[in-house]
């Protein structure tokens, strides 16, 4: 089969959705599929890298991690339009979707699929998302975004409720994201993990609270900073990790000073993805304040590293974490502290919680991911119409 994946971000734009794009890409490819991925350069230049397609762009003004392209057409482009494909899976609603469009096009139109992994509601518009503007407005936008699907994947029932997939939600179908399991059960050996405790300037034998996440307002980690002191007085040996980077980074590093933590709480930075799994082997606990998720990768990945779970309680939990099992969805801050203090202080109750996230992440490997999805391609080719309500 010949499919073209499209995402703005890929291998030169960090995030969720690149990385998501990028264990599809492998696994199809593994499978023996033709695949061919239509993703934004991290430059002016359009470029190739064997079957990958990158289109310059240039940086959003408001948010210069998203890039837009301004190109219409070139080499890269044609060659694509020639190659025409069985399907084009669409990972984004930005520029790479218009390239992927005009593909589709000159290649007689072949059936697109769509994956909606962002609310885009509550990142434009915050708390004000559920107001009856707002909804109008992203109704209309998305009727306009997911004209042209087939059917419209989510990785989590949440998604289901966002207000720019009304106008689709007839033709929706979950799929959970898949990783790489392997890639974040590696185990540092000793020698490495003393190394980076070192480098960090962290305590080989503290209690280490570890958060991985882009550090970006939506992602709430001003919360996790702000209950660390109070965690501090329940267990004193406690430190936190933030690993990743971010336009909020320098603020969290402010208050972090300002708190007087810069003794116990260190920030990464950026981290290549083939080396966060030696800042998991440092953690005891996973921990997230999030409720912009639709369905974290960095969950799965925590998990995969037998890592158990304290997230701030939300929809796109369900079917991740079951609370008592392999961690704690907490709504209070109180709750918070009692499940970090019982996980940090209980060893039993740690190693438990971790097996049971280890088992857990086996559902959401790569391979069962893209399962799915080659089997969704098939319907859709064999002219299968979806209606889901």
């Amino acid at each position: 089969m010949k499919i073209l994946l499209a995402s703005d971000g890929y291998k030169y734009q960090t995030s969720g959705v690149a990385n998501v794009v990028i264990a599809l890409a492998e696994e199809y490819r593994r499978k023996g599929h033709d695949v061919r991925v239509l993703a934004m350069s991290d430059t002016r230049h359009s470029f190739q890298e064997g079957d990958d397609c990158f289109f310059g762009s240039l940086p959003a003004l408001v948010y210069p991690d998203i890039r837009f392209s301004y190109v219409l057409t070139n080499r890269i482009l044609r060659e694509l339009r020639e190659w025409k494909p069985d399907i084009v899976h669409l990972h984004t609603e930005g520029s790479a979707a218009r390239l992927a469009r005009s593909v589709a096009r000159a290649a007689g139109h072949p059936p697109v699929v769509m994956t909606a992994h962002t609310d885009y509601a509550q990142f434009a518009f915050g708390k004000a998302c559920d107001s009856r503007p707002v909804q109008k407005i992203a109704h209309v936008v998305g009727r306009i975004a997911y004209r042209d699907a087939k059917v419209v994947t989510a990785p989590s029932d949440k998604a289901l409720s966002f207000h720019h997939l009304n106008a689709v939600r007839d033709r929706m179908v979950v799929i959970p994201n898949g990783i790489r399991l392997e890639q974040y059960q590696k185990q540092a050996t000793p020698e490495e993990r003393t190394q980076l405790y070192q480098t960090l300037g962290l305590k080989e034998n503290g209690k280490t609270l570890v958060a991985v996440s882009r550090i970006s307002r939506e992602k709430n980690l001003a919360e996790i900073l702000s209950f660390f002191p109070a965690v501090l007085e329940r267990v004193p040996e406690a430190q936190l990790l933030i690993v990743g980077e971010g336009p909020a980074r320098e603020k969290l590093m402010e208050d972090t000073k300002e708190m007087g933590l810069t003794d116990c709480v260190r920030f990464t930075g950026r981290i290549p993805p083939e080396e966060v799994y030696r800042y998991y082997n440092l953690g005891d606990v996973f921990v997230s304040a999030s409720t912009f998720e639709v369905h974290s990768l960095t969950y799965l990945e925590a998990m995969a590293r037998g890592l158990p779970l304290v997230c701030r309680d939300d929809p796109c939990l369900h079917g991740v974490l079951e609370t008592g099992d392999n961690g704690f969805a907490y709504q209070t801050k109180e709750e918070y502290l009692d499940a970090v203090t019982s996980l940090l202080t209980d060893g039993d109750l740690r190693r438990r919680m971790s097996a049971r996230a280890l088992e857990k992440s086996a559902e959401f490997s790569v391979e069962r991911c893209a399962e799915r999805m080659i089997e969704l391609y098939r319907d859709v080719l064999d002219g299968k119409e979806f209606r889901s309500a």
